[in-house]
């Protein structure tokens, strides 16, 4: 009888000890099952923001490009093809199947095409122009055809300074024709120089034009992206945060000048490098997804990796920025 009554006690023991293993088991199930669905759902919204934040890049460079067509459009209707053809040019570099792009390109090309008057068969060897020193017996009537020939060929670097000298010692000789002569010398030798490396030229010679006319609006234009470009020259590697906010204006208004959205692209990564070297992680990633608008590198993407999951982390504290100058002068950027 004690035996059985043991026994009894032993069974009902050995039933609890499992049911208390089964609980605890069942427990175990959940938190894992739990864990399990909110790493899913963390995974799943990640990757869904990573896709949103992706999009919306690629839309905001559809906008530019988008931009950029149609101010080429507004450039083809004033008739200034060139200009057109360089946005152009620089959308199809980054979007080759954009067909509306493609369909004004061969509108502008046509248009410089038929604008251009007919040449004459080339001869064989064109002789460079003589040099001719003016003086009391020059013929000025030659002259004048010499640099009417110049003029006719766009030879601006051989004009301007024949004109120079025709109107220092003969100013009151043809002085109508010879400053049209100087209007398109300064003027074109003005665009040349700013879309290449000589701006401060380029604004020097676009400033004399107009001393003799009004300046045509592909010349304003230019002569505004140069003044930007210098603004923003002026900050790089000095004040990060005024160099991203200059180029970021000149990369939308001209991305294809002087490289304006490479320049805003290193700006915004170095601005955000200064964050996060600080370790106030947060700021850097909104410099640093920007950045990934204009251009991408692994350096960038790893490192906006690590800004995202230290923002996620940190405890908000205030960052000192140094190696940077406070803002001043930004009535002059426009």
């Amino acid at each position: 009888m004690d035996n059985q009554i043991l026994d009894q006690k032993n069974n009902r023991q050995k039933s609890g000890s499992r049911s208390i293993l089964r609980a605890f088991g069942i427990v175990l199930i959940v938190v894992a099952v739990m864990v399990a669905l909110y790493l899913a759902v963390g995974y799943f919204a990640w990757q869904s923001g990573e896709t949103l934040r992706t999009q919306q890049e690629e839309d905001m460079r559809l906008q530019q490009y988008g931009r950029q067509v149609s101010l080429a459009q507004e450039d083809i209707e004033r008739g200034g093809y060139d200009l057109a053809l360089r946005r152009l040019d620089w959308v199809l570099e980054r979007d080759p199947e954009n067909q509306e792009a493609a369909a004004l390109h061969s509108q502008a090309e046509a248009a410089i095409k038929n604008a251009q008057t007919p040449e004459a068969p080339p001869t064989p060897t064109t002789p460079p122009e003589p040099t001719v020193v003016l003086n009391e017996d020059t013929d000025l009537e030659d002259e004048l055809v010499r640099l009417r020939r110049l003029y006719d060929r766009e030879q601006w670097e051989e004009l301007l300074p024949a004109v120079l000298a025709m109107q220092q010692q003969f100013p009151d000789f043809e002085r109508m024709e010879t400053n049209r002569f100087l209007y398109d010398s300064y003027l074109n030798l003005g665009l040349q120089r700013l879309q290449g490396s000589q701006i401060e030229q380029g604004l020097l010679y676009l400033v004399r034009a107009e001393k003799l006319g009004d300046l045509p609006q592909e010349a304003l234009d230019y002569r505004y992206w140069a003044e930007l470009y210098q603004d923003g020259i002026s900050y790089y590697g000095v004040n990060w945060a005024v160099s991203a906010s200059v180029f970021r204006d000149l990369c939308i208004s001209a991305p294809f000048y002087q490289n304006a959205c490479d320049k805003l692209f290193e700006s915004l990564v170095n601005y955000g490098n200064q964050y996060f070297f600080s370790q106030d992680f947060c700021p850097s990633v909104d410099l640093y997804r920007e950045a990934r608008q204009q251009g991408s590198s692994a350096e960038l993407n790893e490192r906006l990796s690590e800004a995202v999951e230290g923002c996620a982390s940190a405890t908000p504290t205030p960052a000192v920025i140094t190696g940077t100058l406070p803002i001043t002068g930004t009535e002059s950027f426009r």
